[in-house]
């Protein structure tokens, strides 16, 4: 008698453990088909690349802070750099306009 009692037992433990098993699985898929639909992947998406660049963001900072004269010297090169050509024609124009007045002084 105690042998059927203990299978049966058994029986309900692992009809119990079945059930708990099936809702997990129904609970998981239902989270990951929430999860995969178009508007919450492109959330997550963004999400996800806001987060890299606040963690790039910070990192720069950071080395701004740690070598501000390598900083100060990139800057005034890549301001050199963005200005070559408008300086150079800035310098271009006053030397032609100085040689111009240099002309005007001999003729008179």
């Amino acid at each position: 008698m105690t042998q059927k009692n203990d299978d049966i037992f058994r029986l309900r433990s692992l009809a119990i453990e079945k059930q708990q098993a099936r809702d997990t699985l129904r609970k998981d898929l239902s989270d990951t088909k929430e999860r995969l639909r178009p508007t919450n992947l492109i959330q997550e998406a963004k999400n996800k690349t806001l987060d890299q660049v606040q963690k790039t963001g910070e990192g720069a900072l950071q080395g701004m802070k740690n070598h501000p004269g390598k900083v100060a010297s990139v800057a005034a090169v890549a301001a050199l750099v963005a200005l070559r050509k408008p300086l150079a024609k800035h310098y271009t124009n006053r030397k032609s306009a100085n040689s111009g007045d240099a002309q005007n002084d001999a003729e008179e």
